[in-house]
């Protein structure tokens, strides 16, 4: 990609700003990062990358919409691991999965910093660039790691394992190698209700990413035959563990707060 010495570069030129729009997914966002790292480099203009749902048009600034490339992710991941190093690929991986609207600039301002500092830039917190994607990349982290533990699958007549989440953060990802690792003679679908995505794994066979917003998804899994034994599993375990002049409806909603209950089965009637 180039020595773009962008620190070192007045990029308030004559061309003015120049705003990247993306779509919300990782690569999408990548794919922009790519553009918006290339435009600053030829001191064209200011960069910015913002994602269609957050874009706000305004009367100074033009805009580029850029589409998923997946060579251009490629090329970006690399030059993050080369010129700065995996552990802050693994960081601006795990923020682009936030929820925040700000994500996908804070991608771009921290592959900035980092195209300056180098692999130091993973140690300087107090760096503003750094800071904003620690905390997006932590938000997304321990999400995931919330979902390792609440995560419950039932199971279908046909022997599928299947289970449906609602995260705030895109983890699916994240959450799907933890499964595969601990499930790897299983055929099971985890179903992300909110993006219409899925991660599918073979029995036997690595995982894979499914698209399921156009593909009648949602008909198809309501029609899935359930035995039951999963569900009433887990209903039967809470309640033997269950100490009734124990109970803290407080600490409990601190610890599982209500958003992630809905499609936990010993919380379904």
């Amino acid at each position: 990609m180039g020595d773009y010495g962008l620190e070192q570069r007045n990029l308030w030129g004559a061309g003015g700003r120049v705003i990247f729009t993306c779509g919300p997914e990782p690569e999408d966002i990548f794919s922009a990062v790519y553009e918006a790292c290339r435009l600053s480099a030829s001191g064209e203009g200011v960069a910015l990358v913002i994602e269609e749902e957050s874009f706000q048009p305004d009367l100074f600034s033009s805009y580029r919409p850029v589409k998923r490339d997946g060579e251009k992710a490629y090329r970006l991941s690399q030059a993050v691991r080369e010129k700065i190093s995996p552990a802050a690929w693994r960081e601006m991986y795990q923020a682009a999965l936030s929820w925040q609207p700000d994500r996908a600039d804070a991608v771009y301002r921290f592959f900035c910093k980092g195209l300056a500092v180098g692999r130091d830039i993973t140690n300087r917190l107090q760096e503003p660039a750094a800071s904003r994607l620690f905390e997006l990349s932590r938000k997304a982290a321990n999400e995931s790691h919330l979902f390792l533990g609440f995560t419950r699958f039932i199971e279908w007549e046909n022997g599928i394992l299947f289970a449906r989440i609602a995260p705030k953060c895109h983890v699916l990802s994240l959450v799907a190698p933890h499964f595969a690792d601990r499930m790897p003679a299983e055929n099971w679908v985890i179903y992300d209700e909110g993006r219409k995505k899925a991660a599918v794994h073979p029995a036997g066979k690595g995982w894979y990413m499914v698209d399921t917003a156009e593909s009648g998804w949602e008909e198809w899994v309501s029609g899935q035959g359930k035995t039951g034994d999963w569900e009433e599993l887990w209903r039967t375990f809470v309640d033997h563990i269950a100490i009734a002049s124990r109970a803290n409806p407080g600490l409990q909603r601190n610890l599982l707060p209500l958003w992630y209950r809905k499609n936990m089965t010993e919380f379904l009637q």
